[in-house]
């Protein structure tokens, strides 16, 4: 597939499978793997920066590509010229690669296609998620351009992303505030509709030492990995599940010792 398509199309592709894929994943990451500063991928991720031969070499060998499949990259581009960059196909990826991040239904649909039981029909998917079968449609379409969901054929969808875990960096505090809203009230209707035997709930106020957070933030990372292992690691998952965990200050000690 990535033959017929243009190299900038390729990366936006790349990137939603990273951030979809890992907890830590960003833009930011991913320029730094790549060895560019992150606002020049940016530019380039956009269409606002021309795709150079040159760039598509730096770049297919820092990601690993294979040499005839960045020379068929390096091709198509000199064919199709900077002026033929296909600018709307670029802007939608941007698009669904932000609201892919902020909406959680897109990650629950790839955990539910994964279930025995699972149904490939949007009317099924929307009954079981609540919501209705046009915001299904518009997810499913998302993260087929995304390249995160595979219609293999009438019945069977292949789920293409691996472990989907949202990541928040580089992207806007709106998008974040969305998804948050939509755990939230996830949650809500948990507490009203699941009994309390398939559901926890606990929160806990403590006096911290803030030099101890980076042991404490790989420990709450080392905990997710261990049980999502642990919970998915049987053929028989009947049930999607959604898992917070938060930790942050909820006073500003040591903002206010700076702001003096």
């Amino acid at each position: 597939m990535f033959r017929t398509t243009s190299f900038r199309l390729f990366l936006q592709q790349e990137l939603a499978r990273r951030c979809s894929r890992n907890s830590q994943y960003s833009l930011r990451s991913f320029a730094l793997q790549l060895d560019k500063d992150h606002s020049t991928l940016s530019q380039l991720l956009r269409g606002k920066r021309p795709m150079t031969a040159k760039m598509i070499e730096q770049i297919g060998c820092k990601i690993g590509l294979e040499r005839d499949l960045i020379d068929s990259f390096i091709a198509r581009e000199k064919v199709a010229g900077p002026s033929d960059a296909p600018l709307a196909e670029i802007q939608q990826l941007t698009q669904d690669t932000a609201e892919l991040v902020s909406n959680v239904y897109h990650y629950t649909i790839l955990e539910l296609v994964r279930l025995k039981e699972f149904k490939a029909d949007s009317r099924w998917i929307a009954r079981v998620l609540g919501i209705t079968t046009d915001e299904v449609n518009i997810a499913l379409n998302r993260l087929i351009r995304l390249g995160l969901l595979e219609m293999a054929d009438r019945n069977r969808w292949v789920d293409k992303s691996g472990d989907t875990t949202a990541s928040f960096d580089e992207f806007t505090g709106i998008a974040i505030e969305r998804l948050s809203e939509q755990v939230r009230k996830l949650f809500m209707r948990a507490l009203r509709e699941t009994p309390q035997e398939y559901r926890a709930l606990s929160s806990t106020t403590m006096a911290v030492n803030t030099a101890r957070l980076p042991a404490a933030l790989e420990l709450i990372a080392k905990f997710r990995r261990e049980l999502a292992e642990s919970l998915e690691s049987t053929d028989d998952c009947n049930e999607v599940y959604q898992l917070e965990i938060s930790l942050f200050p909820i006073s500003n000690i040591n903002l206010a010792k700076e702001q003096s």
